[in-house]
C-alpha cells in the first residue's frame, strides 16, 4: 500500500468517526428534546385538564391546587420558555388562583377573595403579555388581558381595545365566545352603561357561541344562569332553527 493510499484510509477512518459522533450526538440530542417533550407536554395535559374540571364545577378549586398546577406549567416553560401556550395557561392559572377559596369550610357559593388576589392577577397580566409577546395574534391571550381588567373593575379604553383586538384575531374562537356572552350576560343584569358598548357583540357571539359546539354548554348555562332565557330568544328571532331550539322553550309548535 502506498503512502497515499495509506492517507486516504486514514482520512476516510477519520471521516467515518467523525460522522458516527454526529449521528450520535444527533441521536441524544432527539432522545433529550424528546423526553423533555414529553414531560412538558404531560405537564400541559393535566393542567389543561384541571382547568376544564374547574370550568364545569368552580366549586373544586382552591389555592392549594392552583399552586400545585402552576408548579406544573413552570416545569413546562423551564423546558420550553418561548411557548406561547405555556404562558397562556398561566396566565389562566393565576387568575384562578385570585378568586380561587381558601377556606374549604367557606361555602360553595360563597367567594372569597385571598389578600394577595391582586398580585396574582398582576402575575396574569404579564403572563398574557408574555405570551402575545412570543405569539402576538393570539386571540386567547387579548382576552386574558381584557378578563384581567374585568376583574380589576378597569372597564377602560385599554379593555375595550383587548376585547376588540381578541373579537379581530378570532372571531369563532371558543374562549371569544365565552368572554364575551359572560361579560355582556352581566352588564345586562347589571343594567350598566357598559351593556351599551357591547349589546350588539352580545347578540352576536350568543349566536356564534351555540353554534360552536366548543361553547355550546357554556353559554346556554350563561343564559340559565343569568335568568334571561325569554331575552334572549327574542334577540335571536332572526337566527337559525338549530341555535333557538337550544334555547329551553324557544321554539313553540302551534
Amino acid at each position: 500500500m502506498t503512502l497515499l493510499n495509506i492517507a486516504k484510509f486514514q482520512h476516510k477512518a477519520s471521516m467515518d468517526a467523525w460522522l458516527k459522533w454526529i449521528i450520535a450526538l444527533i441521536g441524544l440530542w432527539s432522545f433529550v428534546w424528546s423526553v423533555q417533550l414529553f414531560i412538558a407536554g404531560n405537564a400541559y395535559y393535566s393542567v389543561k385538564n384541571s382547568i376544564d374540571v374547574w370550568q364545569r364545577k368552580p366549586e373544586l378549586v382552591n389555592a392549594l391546587k392552583v399552586d400545585r398546577a402552576l408548579g406544573k406549567i413552570e416545569i413546562a416553560l423551564s423546558y420550553f420558555p418561548k411557548n406561547a401556550l405555556y404562558y397562556q395557561m398561566q396566565g389562566q392559572l393565576y387568575e384562578w388562583k385570585a378568586f380561587s377559596v381558601e377556606d374549604e369550610a367557606v361555602p360553595s357559593d360563597v367567594q372569597t377573595v385571598p389578600s394577595n388576589s391582586p398580585e396574582n392577577l398582576n402575575q396574569a397580566f404579564v403572563a398574557y403579555k408574555k405570551s402575545l409577546e412570543l405569539r402576538p395574534n393570539w386571540s386567547g391571550s387579548w382576552i386574558g388581558l381584557a378578563s384581567v381588567k374585568w376583574k380589576r373593575r378597569e372597564l377602560d379604553s385599554a379593555f375595550y381595545a383587548y376585547l376588540a383586538r381578541a373579537v379581530e384575531l378570532g372571531p369563532q374562537d371558543a374562549i371569544v365566545h365565552k368572554f364575551v356572552v359572560a361579560y355582556g350576560l352581566d352588564m345586562f343584569v347589571a343594567r350598566s352603561l357598559h351593556y351599551v358598548e357591547v349589546k350588539d357583540l352580545l347578540k352576536r357571539h350568543l349566536d356564534a357561541g351555540i353554534r360552536n359546539p366548543l361553547s355550546r354548554s357554556f353559554v346556554l348555562q350563561a343564559i340559565q344562569q343569568h335568568n334571561v332565557t325569554e331575552t334572549v330568544c327574542r334577540w335571536l328571532n332572526d337566527s337559525s332553527y338549530p341555535v333557538r331550539k337550544r334555547i329551553p322553550n324557544c321554539v313553540t309548535y302551534n
